[in-house]
Parts: C-alpha cells; structure tokens; sequence
C-alpha cells in the first residue's frame, strides 16, 4: 500500500541524522547515568561487583558511538513506523471534535488518546520499546549475574526504559514538524 512521507521516510541523510540523534540520547542517559548516581547504586544493590574504573574512564562521543547501532534500530522500530503512518478514521473524528459542543467523556477521551495515527503509532511502538527492555533487561540481570537483588536489576533495567522513552519523545519531536503529512 501507499505510505504517508515516502521521499523522507527514504532520504539516507534524515534517516542517518535521526540514528545519530537517538544513539546520543541513549549515549547521554546512559553517560548521564554512570556520572551521577548508577556507580552507588551498583555497589548497593549489584553483590561482588570488582570494578567500575571503566564507566568512569569512559568518554561521551565514545559511549555514543557504541549506540549506533541502537541508534539505528530505534529510528527503524519507532520514527520510521510512525512517519509513514496515513491518517485513519480516528483522526478524521479528532479533527471533528469541538471542545463547546463535547461532552466530559468525549473530551476526557480526547485529551488522553485524541493524537494522530502518527504520534498513536509512536506511542505504541515507543511502549512496546520500553516493556521489551524492562522485561528483558530486568529479568535477565536478575537470572544470569550472580549477586543482582531484585531492587539492582529493576533499577538497571528503568535507566534502559527511561532512554527508550526519552528515544521514543525526541524522535516524536523531530517527526513532528509543519509541513510533513499527518
């Protein structure tokens, strides 16, 4: 079928900014991270932990080259998904919708779920992002190094999902601009 924004969704030079643009944020979460309060919180709630002379040798555009890759893929599952997004019935109703003439549940519905299909496919994909990452995260710290309590590997695996919604919100922002098709 017909995809809304082909020439962007194939312009090399957008879909390489954008991957930059999301390995910086996870770059600067996780950079972020091992700066302020993750060495603590390792040492607490990580048993045996030996060593953390590498996080804190580590420099941010090395730690944002090590998430290009990332970068790739989150632009892949979440930007690209929600740019090519058509319009649908729902935002034909959204685009109807008066605030004077509404009722207090349609206007409850609106405020939370009235978006266009774009940024409902972000949203989607952007949760999906950070329900994979906690589960798979959490559960395998948990499972496979010796020593993690269970406060440890919740805690490592909600930096990963706050980088992935902080992904998910700076690539809406970016894909949310005048101009490209709704």
């Amino acid at each position: 079928g017909e995809v809304a924004n082909r020439s962007i969704l194939n312009d090399l030079n957008i879909m390489i900014y954008t991957s930059f643009l999301a390995a910086a944020v996870y770059g600067v979460v996780i950079y972020g991270s091992f700066r302020t309060w993750l060495p603590g919180f390792l040492i607490v709630h990580f048993e045996g932990l030996k060593d953390l002379s590498g996080a804190y040798e580590a420099a941010l555009p090395g730690v944002t080259v090590g998430f290009l890759v990332s970068g790739y893929a989150a632009q892949s599952f979440l930007f690209r998904p929600a740019l090519g997004a058509k319009p649908d019935a729902h935002d034909m109703q959204m685009a109807e919708f008066d605030a004077e003439t509404a009722t207090l549940g349609q206007t409850v519905w609106y405020n939370i779920w009235g978006y266009s299909k774009r940024s409902r496919t972000l949203i989607k994909r952007t949760a999906t992002l950070v329900l994979v990452s906690v589960m798979q995260t959490g559960l395998r710290t948990y499972i496979t190094i010796e020593g993690v309590e269970p406060v440890g590997a919740a805690g490592w695996a909600a930096m990963w999902a706050a980088a992935a919604t902080l992904v998910g919100t700076v690539l809406w922002w970016v894909g949310d601009v005048e101009g490209v098709s709704n």
